[in-house]
């Protein structure tokens, strides 16, 4: 199993949590000396091998050690993922395309580079961690969420693609999660929010993508709150933008909190 961003945070707490349920995993992520450190931690049951998604031919080189090591793969966890934060009238083009060669690019090199094994050995699943705003973005987080949209309709389109080859295609959305992501976020990160809930544990999430590995769905949500706080999203879209733009409000340059759409005021 290859786990994609698998330094911190939710891949960390992935890796913990296959290797308790009895599994071998690949950790991969740029930060080389987070990465060692975990693998010591996991009972000889890991294997570090940095790598840069954004960077195509460094996928390649992590799955042909992969190959080399295990000859086989049996799952891709794509979770490497990066924050954004700005109005969409200030989105910078350049931090939406950093954003984009993670959050996109990255699963497609890492799932096109493995595709071929797996469909020799006709089975396997990719899995791909979205996110809730992939269906609904927030204010202040449109290019973020414009980055998980495009993830959800390339693994809707894989999906169909791949049926009847053995491998399945499994999207995970988590909601909020307790980690460190929100403070390493592109952008000019001025959002400030009214409500501001205080998530899940990064384990929780963990315990998602096993069952998601046992059970193979189409699509899986950490909580049930989260998939019914969407599905109200998307059943009633105006109430949805009335309740956000009384929740999320922008951080001005002296840090208070100001409306974006009259910001004299």
């Amino acid at each position: 199993m290859i786990i994609t961003g698998a330094s911190s945070g939710i891949g960390a707490a992935t890796a913990h949590a296959l290797v308790a349920a009895g599994a071998h995993v690949v950790l991969t992520a740029r930060d080389t000396a987070r990465l060692d450190d975990l693998a010591r931690r996991l009972n000889g049951r890991a294997r570090a091998i940095p790598a840069n998604v954004a960077d195509p031919m460094e996928v390649q080189r992590l799955v042909a050690e992969v190959i080399t090591t295990y000859q086989r793969i049996d799952v891709v966890i794509n979770n490497a993922g990066v924050g954004l934060a700005a109005p969409v009238a200030r989105l910078q083009p350049a931090d939406l395309r950093a954003a984009l060669d993670v959050n996109l690019f990255g699963p497609l090199y890492l799932t096109q580079a493995a595709l071929p094994y797996m469909r020799r050995a006709r089975r396997g699943q990719i899995i791909f961690v979205s996110s809730v705003v992939g269906l609904r973005a927030l204010p202040y987080a449109g290019g973020y969420a414009a980055t998980k949209a495009a993830l959800d309709r390339l693994s809707e389109a894989l999906r169909v693609e791949l049926r009847g080859s053995g491998i399945t295609v499994t999207l995970v959305r988590p909601g909020t999660t307790r980690t460190a992501f929100n403070t390493r976020r592109l952008g000019i990160h001025g959002d400030l929010r009214r409500f501001d809930p205080p998530g899940i544990a990064p384990e929780r999430v963990a315990e998602t993508m096993v069952r998601a590995i046992r059970h193979e769905p189409r699509v899986a949500y950490a909580t049930w709150s989260d998939r019914l706080t969407v599905g109200m999203a998307l059943l009633l879209p105006r109430l949805a933008d009335w309740l956000l733009a009384h929740l999320f409000v922008w951080r001005d340059s002296e840090g208070k909190g100001v409306s974006y759409a009259n910001p004299e005021r």
